[in-house]
This record gives C-alpha cells, sequence and structure tokens, in this order.
C-alpha cells in the first residue's frame, strides 16, 4: 500500500478490523480502488478474501453513511436476485461508531471497452439489460425506508453543483457550462424522468465480469439513489460506448422513455464536474485539476464547432 491510502489503515483501525475480521491478513492488505471520499482494500482472509472501505477522515461524514445506506440496502436487492455482493455488514469500534464496511470480495473483471466483441458483447448486454431491469423495478420506496435518497437530479444535484463550481472554473469553461445547463432546460429539462432505484455510478469498474465474459457481480451501490434511470445509461454509454449502451437497452424491460437519451447526453457532458466538486480530496487534488482540464477541453472543443456541443 502507498501514501495516503495506506495510512487510513491506522493501528487503532487494525485492532479493531482484527476482532471484527479475526481471518484476515490486514498486513497484506492491497488497495483496488479510491473514490471520492473512501479508499477500498482486498484483504486475504481465511475464510475468502474481503473487500473493506475505509472513509477518508476529510469526507467521512458523508461517506460513511453512504456506506452504511448501501450496507442496508445489499441484502435486500441480494434476496431480491440481483448479482451484488454478499455478506455486506459494517464495522464498528469499540464506542459503537461506523469505521468500515465490508463484504465478500468479488473477483470477477472490470467491463471495459476492449473486452466486448462477438458473442461477450451480445451476452453481457443481455445481462446488463436484465440487471437494470431488476434493479429500476425494484420497490423506491423499500430503497427509501433503507436510508436511500429520493432525488430529482437537476434540482438536488447538478443546479447545486454548477453553482458551487462556477466559480472554481476559467471564464470559457464557465461561459460552456452555462450554456450546457440552459440548453438541457431549454430541450425539456427533466421532462420525461421516471423515480426508479439507481445504482448511481454503473461504470465499467463497477462491472464484475466472469472470465468468459458474463456478468459476475455489481458493486459499489454508495451513490444508489432513487432518480431518473437515465443515469444508469449514461454511465454504461460513457464508459463501454453508445452503441452497446443501445444494446442494453434493446434487452431492457423498463420505460425507455423519448426524452431519455438526451438526458443521459447531458448527463455524459457534464460528468467532469464531480471531479471539480470532489477531486480536492482524490489523488492529492490532481482529481480536481483533471476535473477543470476536461471541462476546459469541452469548452475548446465547443469553441471550434461554433457552440454546438
Amino acid at each position: 500500500m502507498a501514501g495516503a491510502a495506506q495510512g487510513l489503515l491506522t493501528p487503532e483501525l487494525r485492532d479493531t478490523l482484527r476482532h471484527a475480521l479475526p481471518g484476515a491478513a490486514l498486513d497484506d492488505a492491497e488497495v483496488i480502488g479510491e473514490g471520492w471520499g473512501s479508499v477500498a482494500y482486498r484483504v486475504p482472509d481465511a475464510g475468502g478474501d474481503r473487500a473493506l472501505r475505509v472513509p477518508k477522515p476529510g469526507s467521512f461524514r458523508r461517506v460513511s453513511g453512504d456506506l452504511e445506506r448501501e450496507l442496508r440496502l445489499l441484502p435486500a436487492l441480494a434476496a431480491a436476485g440481483l448479482p451484488v455482493p454478499r455478506e455486506a455488514r459494517a464495522v464498528h469500534d469499540e464506542r459503537g461508531r461506523f469505521v468500515a464496511a465490508v463484504h465478500r470480495y468479488v473477483a470477477g473483471r472490470p467491463a471495459s471497452r476492449e473486452a466486448l466483441r462477438g458473442a461477450r458483447r451480445e451476452r453481457l448486454a443481455a445481462d446488463l439489460g436484465d440487471f437494470l431491469t431488476r434493479l429500476h423495478a425494484f420497490p423506491p420506496e423499500r430503497a427509501v425506508e433503507r436510508g436511500v435518497q429520493d432525488l430529482d437530479l437537476w434540482a438536488d444535484r447538478y443546479r447545486p453543483m454548477i453553482e458551487y463550481c462556477r466559480p472554481l472554473l476559467g471564464p470559457r469553461s464557465a461561459a460552456w457550462l452555462a450554456a450546457t445547463a440552459d440548453r438541457f432546460l431549454a430541450d425539456g429539462g427533466m421532462e420525461g424522468a421516471a423515480r426508479v432505484l439507481t445504482h448511481g455510478d454503473l461504470d465499467g469498474v463497477h462491472i464484475r465480469l466472469h472470465d468468459d465474459g458474463r456478468l459476475d457481480a455489481v458493486i459499489d451501490f454508495g451513490d444508489a439513489m432513487v432518480a431518473d434511470p437515465a443515469i444508469d445509461v449514461a454511465a454504461i454509454a460513457r464508459s463501454l460506448g453508445w452503441p452497446f449502451a443501445e444494446r442494453v437497452l434493446a434487452r431492457y424491460g423498463g420505460d425507455v422513455d423519448r426524452q431519455l437519451r438526451r438526458r443521459a447526453r447531458f448527463y455524459i457532458a457534464v460528468v467532469p464536474l464531480f471531479s471539480v466538486r470532489y477531486g480536492d480530496v482524490v489523488r492529492d487534488g490532481r482529481e480536481r485539476a483533471d476535473g477543470l482540464r476536461q471541462l476546459a477541453a469541452r469548452a475548446a472543443a465547443a469553441t471550434r464547432l461554433g457552440g454546438r456541443r
């Protein structure tokens, strides 16, 4: 383990984890991912490897709430037959405070464009279409009972994030962002959007595959919300391409309203906002710098195309 990620496993946390996971080899824990507010580790365990997620100190209150909600949601999704991590539970310290989330490690490979060829592509499109159909059909009131937020993505997420990020942007990026948001609203905004249980971050890295390309499990439900189903379509299209997303939609049993693709394209266009908003705590702030560069590149491309983006 390296740097700040290694520093999260303090001696005090290690003592707590040894009591919670008596078969775990914590000294051999391997960093397998870093998000806006937590670090994920693979921990060898005599009873089967575990995935351990530890909140970062600067994001502890927000992220610990996300993780605890995920831990309440996962058993219900598993009981409904969805391919999600098993044996999910919280780890608390001696005073009863939440310190980490743990579940059975999912060993599958992440989905990637390179892996989506021929029959494998069609199998995974069918598997993801079925997954999204069942996830989006999960009763939203049951998700809300487990603490999942019910959001209007424009009013509750994107508008506040745009307002937060605007002072951090250069003039051209700010102008592009304002024009993109204005066009989204002029074209209908959230018109047609249903409210269903969504994963919220269905990037390829969270879609884990068997060696034959079939879906093994979908991981990391920390951003799950009752919201527009287009957010999950957008994540698939962004990471695995629109042609593949269309294959998934062809196998999707939920409602595909006529505005879904328009909303999904907006979510893709402004995705660097998340890096600007939360990236100051990822990779020592380099994530925010990357987000600012991506927005500047979008603004520059729009200028070259005469504002058509």
